[in-house]
Formats: C-alpha cells, structure tokens, sequence
C-alpha cells in the first residue's frame, strides 16, 4: 500500500466531534439511523467508478482557492453512491507543517454539498468549516523542478484540504418521511498530477453525528423579505398536504449575483428557526441552496437573521438591516 493510501485509510481517527442541537423539535418514533460511521470515499485509483476533478488557482503568499467535484462510494449505515462538490480557501502557506517539503497554510474557509444515494434512504447535506483550528491545513501549488527533500525532482500539480474542524446539516429521506441530523465532519482531499511523486486523486469524508437520535423534519412555513447590508433577498417556503414549495430571489449587487431558488426540497421548522433545501439558478447555473432564516422579533430588522449558501460556495447573510422573517409551525 503506498504512503497516500494509508494516509487516506487512517483519515478517520484524526476527527474532531462538534456538540450541536436543534431544540424543542418532536423526536421521531422510529428514525432512520444516524450518519455516525458514514464514509465517503472518492479514490479512482482503489475505485475505479469514481472520480475527482479539481479546479485551483494558487498564489502560496497570499489566498488560494481549490474547488472540487467527486463522486464514489459511500460506505456505513448508507452504503451506496455519493456525489459532491465543494470549494476550500487557504491562507499564505506559512504554517508549520509540510508534505513531501511543500509547506501548507491554515485553511480560511470550507464549503461543500453532498448527496448520498442508498437503499436506506437518500441523504441531501452541507459541510462548512465552523472554527478552524491549527490541523485545519491546505496547500496549492504549481512546482516546475521542485527539489523534493529527497533529492528528486517533482513537477506537476499539488492540492491539499485536510478540514477537520467542520460541522454537517443533512436530511435523511426515506419511504417514511424526511428527518434532519447534524454533526461534525471530516475531509481529506490530496492531489498530485506530475512527475517525481506517485500520482494521486483522492476524496475522502467522516461523518459522525452529534445527536442521540435523528429527528423528524416535519415542515412548517418561513416567508420574509429584506436586506442584509448590500444583499436584497425575498423568500417564502411552506409544506402542506401536497409537499413542500416555495422561491426565492436574491440579489447581490457588489458580487453580482443574482440566485433565483426554484423549489423547496424539504423545510424543518423549530422555535422560530427554519432551514429550508432546494434547487436554484445562480445565473442561469444550476446549484443546490440552503438556507437558514431565524424569527427573533416582530419588527424584523436588527435582530431577524437570513443566510443563504449554494453548492458552487457562494453565501450570503446575516442579520436584516431593513425586513422581516415570521417563521411558524
């Protein structure tokens, strides 16, 4: 077994456990299992079906961006397939760690979108960075005749995201219903493609959840309009008899973004907190949204709280300077 592949199977003890809770939501009676043991694993090289593709510009002095896109096996309480996209942001790679020689920098934000596919049921999530901490490390670069420690010589391209420090919202759907889970999550990604050092693409995930139970996402309805500073943002979202629906529009001026949301997957509402799933245009790109609205007061702006994140890593939010959000059961 080479050295990246026994990084890549010894990922999961690395992770670290987020404490999260929902409150006052209805426990369901017999909830599907939770994603504790769940492992995504995207490694053409041990699995052929599946596949990774990276898109990265890298300045190692200042902020470099590596986006990916992966799709492979899922393997614990939902075996299956699984797809995902998501994008990492690294700081001046001036941390004190290396690989092969190349230092890494301190990861500033990571975003992702996922979606599990198994006979247990389907699982549509979110992962973000919550509180990086110094494990939380990235590398990007181009080397042209890098002198390896060795004393070989490498060429090619290099990517690295090992985000530990990250926390997951997903809902779990099955022939019964939608339930929502929360927890923390890991992520290692490695990438090299060159001469001087064996090649690899790889995309590799814990799950584990935080929550004794999976609780039911049993709907409601979350409709508000307004703006967070230069952010113009309109939505309703609701779930009767005939299923979840709903749009939204937002309009990002200083970004020039505009996300029009085209339907509601599936809403939770509980104390005044309402997290709502579906699909979107951003541009006339297709993506996945999520977003999470919170009714704090009457009067809306200064306290009401609207954030809005899509699967390309766009997001915006925060608390209203001008509107209202009314979220009910």
């Amino acid at each position: 077994m080479s050295q990246a592949s026994k990084r890549a199977s010894g990922f999961l003890g690395a992770m670290f456990i987020l404490v999260a809770s929902l409150p006052g939501v209805v426990v369901a009676a017999s909830p599907p299992p939770t994603l504790t043991g769940e492992f995504l694993s995207a490694f053409p090289d041990a699995i052929p079906s599946s596949s990774v593709d990276i898109v990265a510009s890298c300045d190692p002095g200042g902020s470099s961006t590596i986006s990916w896109s992966a799709s492979g096996d899922a393997f614990g309480p939902y075996p299956g397939t699984f797809i995902e996209t998501g994008s990492a942001t690294v700081g001046p790679q001036t941390a004190p760690a290396f690989v092969n020689g190349l230092q890494l920098g301190f990861l500033v934000s990571v975003e992702a979108f996922f979606t599990i596919d198994s006979p247990t049921g389907q699982v549509i999530g979110s992962k973000r960075l919550t509180s990086a901490s110094s494990s939380d490390l990235g590398g990007c670069r181009n080397l042209d005749g890098y002198v390896l420690p060795s004393g070989g010589v490498a060429s090619g391209t290099f990517r690295r995201v090992l985000a530990q420090s990250m926390s997951y919202e997903a809902l779990v759907i099955t022939s019964d219903g939608a339930y929502l889970d929360s927890g923390s999550a890991g992520t290692l990604l490695e990438h090299f493609d060159g001469t001087g050092i064996a090649e690899i693409d790889a995309v590799q995930e814990g799950l584990t959840s935080t929550q004794s139970t999976v609780i039911d996402a049993t709907g409601g309805r979350a409709t508000g309009g307004g703006r967070v500073g230069d952010v113009t943002f309109g939505f309703t979202a609701m779930k009767d008899k005939s299923g979840p629906k709903g749009r939204c529009a937002v309009v990002d001026v200083p970004a020039g973004a505009i996300v029009k949301c085209l339907d509601v997957l599936y809403i939770s509402v509980a104390d005044g907190r309402a997290t709502i799933y579906g699909n979107a245009v951003f541009g006339e790109t297709p993506v996945r949204y999520r977003m999470e609205v919170t009714d704090v007061t009457e009067s809306g702006a200064g306290a009401d709280g609207w954030t809005i994140r899509l699967s390309n890593g766009y997001a915006a939010g925060g608390i209203l300077t001008e509107g209202n959000v009314q979220v009910g059961g």
